[in-house]
Parts: C-alpha cells; sequence; structure tokens
C-alpha cells in the first residue's frame, strides 16, 4: 500500500518538472510590434520576439521575403510606391530566453498632407499581420513636433506626453477602417495665433469705419449748418483788416453806391485788383455792377445794407 502510494507521487512530481518547462516556455514566447512614425513620411519597424532560449528564430531569407512580399500587397492594394531599406535582425541570449529584432525603414509608409501626417490604410490589408508575425500587440510613436488630430480605432492606451498609442491586438487595426492623423504642433499655434490676427484685423477695420463715420457724420452736419447761415458782413473792426471789407466801408461810408474809379482812387488799389475783388463781392451777393460810360456804378445790395 505505502510503495503504491509512493509510486503514484513520484509520477505526480515527474509530471510536474515535465510540465514546469513546457508552461514557461509558453509563457515566454510572444511577438511585439513597434512602429515609430518619422516627419519625412518614413516608419521604423521593429518587430521583437521574445522566445525561449531553444527556440528557433527566422533566418534572413524568411525576414526578407516576409516584408517584400507584404510591400508588394500593400503598395498595390494603397496605390503607393514603398520600398523597404535598412533591414536588420539582433538575437540577444540571458540564461534561459532568447530577444530576437528583426527592424527595417519602411518608405513612404504615411502620407504627408501640409502640415499633417495620415497613415493606417496599408492595415486595410486583411493577412497584414499574418504575413509578418502574427497577431501580438502594437506599439505607434510619432515625434513630439507632432499632436494626434485624430485616431480610429480606440487604441487601449494613449500617452499624448511621451506620444504613444499602444493596441493589445493588431488584429483590431485589421478588422476596422484605420486612420491616424498627426498635425503638425507649429501648425496648431499658427492656425490659433492667425485666428487671434483675424479678430485683431477685424476688430481695427470695425474701428476705424466707426471712426470714419463718426467724423462723416459731423462734417456733413457742419457742411449743412455752414450752407443754412447767411452771409454776414465783417465787423467794422474786421473790415478795416480786410481789403474786401475796405471797400464795403467805403461804400456804406458813400450811401452805398459810387464808381468803381473813385474806388480805385479811395482804397489805392490797381485797377485789376480791384476789379477782382469787385468781382468777388459781385459773386458772393455783396454787391451789383453796372456799366456807365467807360466807368461802373458799384451798389451795395439791400440785403447787405439791411445788415
Amino acid at each position: 500500500m505505502k510503495c503504491s502510494r509512493l509510486a503514484v507521487c513520484l509520477a505526480i512530481g515527474i509530471m510536474l518538472l515535465l510540465l514546469f518547462p513546457i508552461c514557461r516556455v509558453n509563457a515566454q514566447n510572444y511577438v511585439q510590434y513597434s512602429v515609430e512614425i518619422k516627419s519625412d513620411g518614413s516608419a521604423l519597424w521593429k518587430i521583437t520576439d521574445f522566445s525561449d532560449i531553444n527556440a528557433s528564430v527566422d533566418t534572413w531569407d524568411g525576414f526578407q521575403n516576409k516584408v517584400f512580399n507584404l510591400l508588394e500587397v500593400v503598395s498595390t492594394q494603397t496605390h503607393r510606391d514603398m520600398t523597404a531599406d535598412s533591414l536588420q535582425i539582433n538575437t540577444n541570449t540571458s540564461f534561459d530566453s532568447k530577444t530576437t529584432e528583426y527592424s527595417f525603414v519602411w518608405e513612404n509608409f504615411s502620407l504627408i498632407q501640409g502640415s499633417q501626417i495620415v497613415f493606417g490604410d496599408i492595415f486595410s490589408v486583411n493577412t497584414f499581420f499574418s504575413q509578418l508575425y502574427g497577431d501580438a500587440a502594437l506599439q505607434i510613436s510619432y515625434l513630439s513636433t507632432f499632436s494626434v488630430k485624430s485616431v480610429t480605432p480606440t487604441p487601449y492606451q494613449r500617452d499624448d506626453t511621451d506620444q504613444m498609442l499602444d493596441w493589445a491586438r493588431t488584429q483590431d487595426l485589421v478588422n476596422g477602417k484605420t486612420s491616424i492623423i498627426l498635425t503638425s504642433a507649429s501648425a496648431n499655434q499658427n492656425s490659433a495665433l492667425n485666428g487671434w490676427q483675424q479678430y485683431t484685423i477685424i476688430g481695427v477695420i470695425v474701428a476705424v469705419g466707426a471712426a470714419l463715420s463718426v467724423v462723416g457724420f459731423y462734417r456733413f452736419r457742419q457742411r449743412r449748418a455752414s450752407k443754412s447761415l447767411p452771409f454776414v458782413i465783417p465787423a467794422e473792426s474786421s473790415e478795416a483788416e480786410t481789403e474786401e471789407g475796405k471797400i464795403l466801408k467805403l461804400l456804406k461810408s458813400s450811401g452805398g453806391g459810387m464808381r468803381q474809379s473813385v474806388i480805385v482812387e479811395q482804397c489805392r488799389f490797381s485797377k485789376a485788383k480791384t476789379s477782382q475783388l469787385l468781382a468777388a463781392l459781385e459773386k458772393r451777393g455783396c454787391i451789383t455792377r453796372y456799366k456807365k460810360g467807360r466807368d461802373k456804378i458799384v451798389n451795395l445790395t439791400e440785403r447787405v445794407k439791411s445788415e
């Protein structure tokens, strides 16, 4: 009886010892994708395979064929010329595990649209990740000079401080329509600045327009007021100081009329200047003139006489 119990315990112990390495190996075997978006539209791809120390890794030819075949399919579907450059395989080993990193630069991975970087259309290929190393976690990073404008589907984790987007399963990107748009931080600042500049310019234009309207209104009022005011003969003190006032004063003192030649003598103006002054006064309705022989008679108008 004791021997049978001992045999059962021994068998269970051996089975546990056999299962433990298997579980440990299974726990260690997984793949992670990392994509670093560049400002020129390219992307640095890193595919990290964590495996047991004894697990086999992909050969150089196998890795190269996977990448080139995938790019050919994606280029055909997106109608964009794409190339892969700087292909590398790096393997690091520890006591019981192995880490293999497959990396390459994917040229023309993204579309540059002004200040925006647009990508994600490549994931519409149904067998995208199965043509590489299967379904796994995906991390996308981008430059600090950019920010996420929109992202579909929603990532499992988003860190705008470290510029990271994480998905736990790549099949989430393949099953849906993936679209990620990055926009330049300087473009956002410029657009905000331009918005404030536009508001400032509009404000200045409105203020200037209002000021001009007020000035125009008052000028219009002044012109109407000046037109409605009757002609006023300058006071005697000002008449003595002006040439026209001197003529008007002389005509008033003589009873309202005299010969033009007498005005020339009394005011001591030249004939031409006297004629110009009288023409101006006549135009303003202060005097009337009529010819008498070789001379002219100058009379004050009734309106001026009554003032």
